[in-house]
C-alpha cells in the first residue's frame, strides 16, 4: 500500500523549516491594515492647513517628486529632471507661482476636488479607490509627511 503525504501537512513542515514560521506567512496573508489619514479642510480651492502641522522638506520633496516613490515624471516635466517625462500632465516649471501653497496641497492631496475630471491620481486618499492593488488597497500613495515634503519642493519652484 502506497502512503498519500497529506498535502497540508507538507505545506506546513515546509513553512516551519523554510519560512523559519507559520505565523509570519499567515500574517502576510491578511492584507495591508487600513491607514487612519489625518484630517484636512478644502477651502475653495485649497488645504490652508499643513497636514497633521507637519513641516515639509524641499529637499525630501525633491527626492519624492524625481523617484518612483512619487511617480510625477510618469506625467510632469520637472526642473532639472534629465531622465524621460511624460507629457499627460502640465510642467511643473514654475509651478509655486502660478498657485499658492495651499492650492498646491490640495492638488497633490486630491486634485479630483478641484478638477472632477482629472486623471491625476489622489496622492492622499485610501477610501473608494477603484482597480487598485491588493497591496494598496486602504492605503494612500504618500503619507502625509511626504505630501508635506512635495508641497515643500513644488512651491520652491518659482
Amino acid at each position: 500500500m502506497k502512503l498519500k503525504p497529506n498535502r497540508f501537512l507538507v505545506v506546513f513542515l515546509w513553512l516551519v523549516l523554510v519560512c523559519e514560521s507559520p505565523l509570519v506567512w499567515a500574517e502576510s496573508l491578511k492584507g495591508p491594515e487600513k491607514v487612519e489619514l489625518l484630517k484636512y479642510v478644502v477651502i475653495e480651492d485649497s488645504v490652508k492647513v499643513a497636514l497633521g502641522g507637519l513641516i515639509g522638506d524641499h529637499k525630501r520633496g525633491e527626492q519624492i517628486v524625481q523617484t518612483s516613490e512619487g511617480q510625477c515624471t510618469l506625467c510632469h516635466s520637472i526642473p532639472g529632471f534629465t531622465g524621460q517625462v511624460g507629457n499627460l500632465g502640465p510642467k511643473l516649471h514654475g509651478v509655486g507661482s502660478r498657485y499658492s501653497v495651499s492650492q498646491i496641497r490640495l492638488r497633490i492631496i486630491n486634485e479630483s476636488l478641484v478638477n472632477p475630471q482629472t486623471i491625476m491620481p489622489a496622492f492622499y486618499k485610501a477610501d473608494g479607490l477603484v482597480g487598485v492593488d491588493p497591496v494598496w488597497q486602504g492605503k494612500p500613495i504618500l503619507n502625509a509627511q511626504q505630501i508635506e515634503d512635495v508641497v515643500a519642493y513644488l512651491s520652491n519652484l518659482k
